[in-house]
């Protein structure tokens, strides 16, 4: 899954995407809008609609008349099928633009925080769908996420559906080709374990 993911102002690309959703906000979601630091489910945050379009959505589907918490993946194998995802997927595609995302390794009874970024860092599209719900003042949008690849499966087994940026017009705008799309998701990515002691320089002498 992806539960938390990170925003770090200070990337150029970022910068500029905060101030475009900002820009086509209504003042009241433009205050209430997160821009940069640790996200989590239910924050306002800018997304890529369309092409150079961004707009504040909020983290999270909700099920009309019923309590629990948000809805904030969506599984690539269902994504077409499933009657909450498929009008979405099919004509409200997204993106998340971020820095990296976080995941938590299960060790006994710890759970170690790690960070996930692409090789030599940079902005990172996550494939996402939004919809309107009734009575509310933004879109919701929800991340897609697959089975994890190679040596991040050793930490979690699901990781986002990472959008390359040679495709993400065509994630877009291109209805006909969302299959082939997710099939060409980056899947090799860099970690670092949040939580790893600091090493002992006296160990290293």
């Amino acid at each position: 899954m992806c539960g938390r993911y990170w925003i770090d102002i200070d990337e150029a690309e970022l910068r500029d995407i905060a101030k475009a959703a900002a820009a086509n906000a209504l003042p009241e979601e433009m205050s209430l809008m997160k821009s940069s630091g640790e996200i989590f489910p239910t924050d306002r945050v800018p997304i890529m609609s369309g092409v150079e379009t961004f707009q504040p959505m909020q983290w999270g589907f909700t099920l009309e008349g019923k309590k629990g918490p948000p809805i904030i993946n969506a599984r690539e194998e269902s994504v077409m099928e499933k009657p909450m995802f498929k009008n979405a997927i099919i004509r409200h595609r997204c993106l998340v633009p971020c820095s990296g995302y976080y995941e938590w390794k299960k060790d006994g009874k710890r759970k170690e925080k790690h960070y996930f970024h692409l090789h030599g860092k940079g902005t990172m599209y996550l494939a996402a769908i939004w919809r309107m719900e009734r009575g509310a003042n933004l879109p919701r949008f929800t991340i897609i996420t697959r089975d994890a690849a190679g040596h991040i499966a050793d930490i979690h087994d699901r990781m986002p559906v990472i959008i390359p940026r040679e495709l993400v017009d065509t994630w877009l705008t291109d209805g006909t080709k969302i299959a082939e799309v997710l099939r060409q998701a980056v899947r090799e990515i860099a970690f670092e374990n949040l939580e790893a002691p600091e090493p002992n320089l006296f160990d290293m002498v």
